[in-house]
This record gives structure tokens, C-alpha cells and sequence, in this order.
């Protein structure tokens, strides 16, 4: 088809979309009443010879347990399967996670999500050149949060510019390209449900994406999509890398993530370049779907499969770039990592109880609010009583470690 026949096909598509929807493609004319914006409608048209967009429930679908990007801490996938049914307690947790390290009594994303005011707006609006204070600062916590925020703010106002892709297993979805859309309509589905009316005045359901069903995961289109959209940290070119590296070789050669030790423990498989070295005449290629330009920095990212397994975590999770994961591997090899260890369990066992005992208050107001009126002060002064204890409990715990 030619480029002005396609530009003909969106037009009449775009005419029959407001004259009489009944007349598009059934699966098509699904998707668009699902959050497919304009130039959604757009690639539809230009595409849908090749591969039809369907409405799929997000509950239904499941994220890829191989692929470079990991779109959630790793602290809250330690607490949580990263599983469809627990993606509204995954958010509640991290909230309350950026409340604690920002010492706030609440943090509402609806403002963000609407476009209304908000304390960041209001900051760039008054940018006087001083710097904010550190409690205003974003934590890689904080930062990793407000891009699926501001993601599913934008699809919200002008609509989800690229389907998904799927791999359909039975009764399930897996995800080959587009988790952070897909955490994306969770964040709508949870705060506004099915029915939202958007600011354009459409009413969308987001409970269902569009999305494109494809016969299998494919680990270089996945290489395609991520270098053309959000940029990768260094840890998920690294994964990405690994990957890659993995299907040249043949996927037989390695172990499943499931038999592995942990997430690192697989990608680091290809760790050894001796071993796993680049087939021949695959170097132009793999150069290319990682968006490199030397091969040196292939060499570079494949170092990074060997860091120290706290250093990995940190350097995803706060998306830290290859020259510093190099030096910070660098000055841990010059002090005591028994030192560094003990620290960092002490924090984490202190943030992590804080978190505890607050996600744990929330659900419980909200079962108080099913039981029966008369009952309700005794319960709440109980709870109230119980969670005193807690806190005094991690206020001994941190005193006694100094």
C-alpha cells in the first residue's frame, strides 16, 4: 500500500469513525473506544493489513519475566508477585514508600493525572534559581513513580499513540513490548474505572488496551521498541544485551530464569565473552539493536552482568549510567563490603517495617468501614494500640543499632 493510499484510508477511516462506526473493522473500532488517540487511529490504519488491534482486558494480561526493562523496584517485587492482581497494592505500597522518605502525610496522584495544580507545577511556574529544598528533591523512587505517572497522564489527554503487543497462552496475555503502557492503564483503571471521560470529551474504558497479538516474544523487535522509546538504564542495556546474545547462541545453551538463583544470575549466563563470544558477521546487528556505536561499548554493558548483586539492584533502580556503575564498582572494591552490607540491611529493615505498619493501617481502616457502627471505636483503638507497639518496636530496633 502507498503512502498516499494509507493517508486516503485514515482519512475515510477517520470520516466513518464520527459517521458510523458500526462500518470499521470490529476489532478496530474496539480498540479506538479503548484510549486509541488520533495518531493511534493513524498507525491503525497504516498497519491493520498486517496485524489487527484488539481490545484486551488488562487483567488478563501478564509482564514478560525476560525483557531489559523493570518498570517496578526491585524492594516491591521482593514483597509482591508482579502479577496482574497485585498491581493496585504494588502503587499503594510505593506510595506510601515516597511518603515515608519524604516525610509526608499524603501524596495524591489524581492532580498529576488530571493536569490540575500541583507543588511541582508551581515550582517550575516560580523557578527563582534556588535550589529546592531536599525534602521537595525526587528519589530514584519518587522519579521511577512519576514516569508511569506522567505516562498515564498523557494517555489519559491524548490517547495511547502505539498499541501493545501481546503473546497469547490460553487464557492469558504476555507482554512482548509496552509493560509501562500497560502499568500505565492500571494507574487509570484504578484511579477513574471504565466510562472516564477524558478532556477531549471521549469516554474511554481502561480496563482494556489496544493491543497487537503477535505468534511469539521476539527479543530483537523488543530491542527495536526500547531503543525507539523511553531510553534504557544502563543495567536494562546490560539485560537487553544478554538477551540478545542468548537467542544468537540458542536459547538451549542456558537455563531458565526459574532454575537460576535470581534475575541477575540468568542475564549473567553470557557474562564470560570468551565463552559467549559474538557469532560472526552478527556484530553490525547487534551493534544496531542496542543503539551502540563502538563495540567497546557492548564490552562495557556485558561487564555490567558481573556487579555485586546490591549494586545491580541500585543501579536499576535508580537508573545509574555505565560510567557510574564503573566507578561505584570501582570504590567498593577499596572499603569493607561487610560495612557497606550491614548498613544498607539496617536501613532497609527499618524502611521496609515503616512501610509494613502503614500499608497495613490503610487496609485496615478500610475493612472498619464494613464493620458494624457500634463496633467500630473498639477496633479502631485496638488497631490504633497495636500499631503504637510497632512503631516503638522500630524506634528500640534503631536505637539499639547506632
Amino acid at each position: 500500500m502507498s503512502s498516499r493510499e494509507r493517508r486516503r484510508k485514515i482519512q475515510d477511516e477517520e470520516n466513518l469513525l464520527f459517521a458510523n462506526p458500526n462500518t470499521l473493522d470490529p476489532k478496530t473500532a474496539d480498540a479506538i473506544g479503548f484510549g486509541l488517540g488520533e495518531l493511534g487511529l493513524e498507525i491503525a490504519a497504516a498497519d491493520s493489513e498486517f496485524q489487527p488491534i484488539e481490545a484486551v482486558s488488562i487483567h488478563e494480561i501478564h509482564p514478560n519475566t525476560i525483557q531489559p526493562r523493570y518498570s517496578i523496584p526491585h524492594n516491591l517485587t521482593d514483597i509482591f508477585a508482579f502479577n496482574p492482581k497485585n498491581i493496585v497494592d504494588i502503587f499503594e505500597r510505593w506510595i506510601i514508600e515516597i511518603q515515608l522518605e519524604k516525610g509526608q502525610q499524603d501524596y495524591d496522584i489524581i492532580n498529576f493525572l488530571l493536569g490540575s495544580a500541583t507543588a511541582r507545577g508551581e515550582r517550575v511556574e516560580s523557578d527563582d534559581g534556588e535550589a529546592p529544598p531536599a525534602n521537595q528533591l525526587a528519589s530514584g523512587k519518587e522519579f521511577a513513580l512519576m514516569k508511569l505517572i506522567d505516562l498515564a497522564a498523557s494517555i489519559r489527554r491524548d490517547g495511547l499513540s502505539n498499541p501493545i503487543s501481546l503473546v497469547q497462552h490460553d487464557d492469558r496475555y504476555e507482554i512482548e513490548t509496552g509493560e509501562r503502557r500497560w502499568l500505565a492503564y492500571h494507574i487509570l483503571y484504578w484511579k477513574f474505572g471504565d466510562g472516564d471521560k477524558r478532556p477531549d470529551g471521549s469516554v474511554v474504558n481502561w480496563s482494556r488496551i489496544p493491543a497487537r497479538i503477535v505468534n511469539q516474544v521476539d527479543v530483537w523487535r523488543q530491542a527495536s521498541e526500547n531503543n525507539a522509546r523511553d531510553n534504557l538504564n544502563a543495567v536494562s542495556r546490560a539485560r537487553q544485551l544478554a538477551l540478545l546474545l542468548m537467542d544468537l547462541h540458542g536459547w538451549q545453551n542456558f537455563s531458565k530464569l526459574d532454575a537460576c538463583d535470581n534475575e541477575q544470575a540468568f542475564y549473567a549466563q553470557v557474562a564470560d565473552g570468551s565463552t559467549w563470544r559474538i557469532p560472526r558477521g552478527q556484530g553490525e546487528r547487534l551493534l544496531n539493536a542496542m543503539g551502540l556505536s563502538d563495540a567497546s561499548q557492548l564490552r562495557q554493558y556485558r561487564a555490567l552482568l558481573r556487579l555485586p548483586g546490591e549494586l545491580w539492584r541500585k543501579g536499576d533502580d535508580e537508573d545509574l549510567s555505565e560510567g557510574e556503575l564503573r566507578k561505584m564498582r570501582a570504590a567498593l572494591d577499596t572499603v569493607t563490603r561487610v560495612t557497606v552490607a550491614r548498613a544498607k540491611r539496617k536501613k532497609d529493615t527499618i524502611a521496609r517495617l515503616a512501610a509494613d505498619a502503614t500499608q497495613w493501617r490503610n487496609k485496615l481502616r478500610k475493612e472498619i468501614d464494613s464493620v458494624d457502627l457500634d463496633n467500630r471505636p473498639k477496633i479502631r483503638k485496638l488497631i490504633e494500640a497495636e500499631i503504637r507497639q510497632l512503631l516503638r518496636l522500630m524506634a528500640d530496633i534503631d536505637e539499639s543499632s547506632d
